[in-house]
């Protein structure tokens, strides 16, 4: 069995920012991801509210930059699922991994993110960074005087059409109700665009296109009546995910919808486990906010090690 001073789980910007603290920090650290090092980061083609970067840096170029950092300070990246955490109530906790590996680690920092939730429709993920994107701030540059659609009816499609607007042409709001989740001070924001046209009672049924997307067939929920909108591209904002399946039974304190709440040091309820990224309960879900809960994560990590020796 391997020991560790920290164990980070999640290969996103949160990850990769712990990792590159940590071994500053001379800890014996390993970051354990399941998929592809760099997260929700590698859903879009290009990054441009990134500080640092003008005009925008590629999305892979990115994350092979913060890998290439973390690793320079001596952090190590195995690709492994955790697949629970056991004895987390105490000074040794125990990480098991999908294929029954398992690791001791006296700091635990949790940084798997949180998954855009998909449609599952047909088309979707053929057209994944080629017109279908989950995050207007990232890649609604791209569709300067474009006509796209936005699915969703809560406070986050209505704040990103709100921001979508300064870009595409044409936006068609889609909901599967006439009924909003947003708050009605937004709704009624976006009901005065002009540039805004309301799709509602209807659910997209294809996502259709060529190299990129050219147009979604829908479906009215009270008639049945199918179109065809031509369009260049498809937000979805239909809610996110977070990765916290393999912390069901750990005891860490969540919201209902599986978030993990943390203090503003970012530790959870357990002495020397904390939490960073897009999968603690916060406002904002941004590759900047994420390494800004990382660092204040291993700094403190940092100081749990210290009271230890």
């Amino acid at each position: 069995m391997k020991q560790y001073d920290a164990i980070i789980i999640g290969g996103g910007p949160a990850g990769l920012t712990a990792l590159l603290y940590l071994g500053r920090g001379m800890a014996n650290t390993v970051l354990l991801e399941a998929g592809c090092v760099g997260g929700q980061m590698l859903i879009t083609d290009a990054i441009e509210n990134y500080p640092g970067f003008p005009g925008g840096i590629q999305a892979f170029t990115l994350t092979e930059q913060m890998e290439k950092q973390a690793r320079e300070f001596g952090g190590a990246i195995e690709t492994l699922e955790v697949a629970s955490i056991e004895n987390i109530d105490t000074p040794v906790k125990k990480v098991v991994c999908a294929t029954g590996e398992t690791f001791e680690t006296k700091v635990l920092i949790l940084t798997p993110g949180a998954k855009a939730r998909d449609l599952g429709v047909a088309g979707e993920e053929h057209f994944k960074a080629r017109g279908v994107s989950y995050c207007g701030t990232c890649d609604g540059a791209f569709f300067r005087d474009k006509t796209i659609a936005v699915v969703g009816g809560g406070d986050t499609a209505f704040d990103e059409t709100v921001f979508l607007t300064r870009f595409a042409k044409k936006i068609y709001l889609v909901h599967r109700r006439k009924e909003f989740r947003a708050a009605p001070i937004s709704i009624d924001r976006v009901r005065k665009m002009e540039k805004v046209e309301f799709v509602l009672d209807t659910v997209i049924d294809e996502i259709y296109g060529e190299q990129t997307v050219k147009g979604i067939r829908t479906r009215n929920t009270v008639s049945g009546t199918t179109g065809d909108i031509p369009l260049d591209g498809v937000f979805i904002f239909v809610g996110l995910d977070p990765v916290t399946g393999f912390l069901a039974k750990s005891g860490i304190t969540m919201t209902q919808s599986g978030y993990i709440i943390v203090d503003r040091d970012m530790k959870t309820n357990f002495p020397g486990v904390y939490a960073a990224g897009d999968v603690i309960e916060k406002s904002e879900r941004q590759i900047a906010t994420a390494v800004g809960d990382a660092a204040t994560a291993a700094c403190q990590a940092i100081k749990y090690l210290d009271s230890l020796r």
